[in-house]
């Protein structure tokens, strides 16, 4: 698809530096791109935002709604009581086919129960998902070093299905919109073996074992979630949750780590000064704003959540994101992927 084709719904209020950085972030899109940027909110402040930066008038467009979702908002409250905010309006134009794909840095609770409400889910879908990118080691040595990992707690609980169908979903969006040629799957799991794990774990080997057109390796430990030896991993959603809190928390612990090394021996300040070189270069690579959101996936439409600190560069990055899956027809593949494997599953239904 052309980009020409292309309209992005843009929930301009949502994030912790709405709409100043969401504004900014269009701005910048609608130099580098031919599509339809719709910024849905509150237009005068839109309007005396869009004077501050230089933009492309013809790529961009509002949609008026007083109303926006705050980061201290209950979602589900809001939802009933706000539903014409504007993350709830992104949602509604994609499903009124007005839009194509949106991108919001709001609450993510609001994201994806606003997604959930008006976004048909992609036929064989029971559950959907939300994934996240994070650096490796990349012991595969590809250009792109991010590992995508879903589910991340969309669901508390899967069956193997909807592994499968993450797998899927996973390995359609690293190859069309990350350029990753022929992704490597694996299974998160307690151990390599196939028979290890719950009931739902073994079955979702099985299942992935035995679909030749993903490129499945097996099951993947905890440990090795930094080193990059697969591009896709799938997971039950509580799991998800907590490897990815893992994740954040030990880097946290290494920040603070490194601060109390600062006033310590003479022995840790030369090895902090030794590590400062590598840690800024780690957190310019591991920085959000470079792959511009995490995906929501399962859904007729692509629907990409920014983070809410996002910078306007970031911001602008997770609209390029959206405009690529839609291009590249990601949910057509998606849909195809896994009405093939329902139909293999089910050959009855033939």
């Amino acid at each position: 698809m052309s980009d020409k084709s292309v309209r992005i719904a843009i929930d301009a209020m949502g994030g912790d530096h709405a709409p100043h950085i969401t504004v900014e972030g269009t701005c910048m899109m609608s130099l580098e791109s031919p599509a339809e940027l719709i910024l849905i909110g509150d237009e005068p402040v839109i309007s005396a935002e869009l004077k501050k930066h230089r933009h492309d008038p013809e790529r961009i467009r509002i949609v008026h709604t007083p109303v926006a979702i705050t980061m201290e908002d209950s979602p589900k409250v809001a939802l009933k009581e706000k539903s014409n905010a504007s993350v709830v309006l992104a949602a509604k134009l994609l499903s009124a086919g007005e839009a194509d794909a949106m991108v919001s840095a709001g609450s993510t609770g609001a994201v994806v129960i606003s997604a959930a409400m008006h976004i048909k889910r992609i036929a064989g879908v029971r559950r959907t998902a939300i994934a996240i990118l994070y650096p490796t080691l990349n012991a595969q040595k590809r250009n792109d070093i991010f590992s995508m990992m879903l589910d991340i707690g969309a669901n508390v609980s899967n069956q193997p299905d909807d592994l499968v169908h993450y797998a899927y979903m996973g390995s359609s969006y690293k190859e069309k919109v990350l350029k990753v040629k022929n992704p490597t799957v694996a299974l998160l799991n307690i151990g390599a073996e196939s028979h290890k794990g719950n009931e739902t774990m073994k079955t979702a080997y099985q299942l992935l074992s035995a679909c030749k057109d993903l490129n499945f390796i097996g099951n993947i430990e905890g440990n090795e979630l930094m080193s990059g030896k697969a591009d896709v991993i799938v997971t039950e959603g509580m799991t998800g949750n907590i490897a990815m809190k893992t994740m954040e928390g030990t880097s946290e612990a290494v920040k603070k780590i490194g601060g109390m090394a600062k006033n310590g021996k003479l022995i840790w300040k030369l090895g902090l000064l030794c590590l400062s070189g590598g840690i800024k270069k780690l957190m310019k690579v591991a920085s959000y704003e470079e792959y511009g959101g995490a995906p929501l996936l399962g859904y007729e439409k692509i629907v990409i959540k920014a983070h809410g600190r996002s910078s306007a560069y970031a911001f602008k990055n997770g609209i390029r994101a959206a405009i690529r899956a839609v291009e590249d027809d990601v949910i057509g593949i998606m849909q195809h992927s896994i009405a093939h494997y329902e139909s293999e599953k089910n050959p009855s239904d033939k």
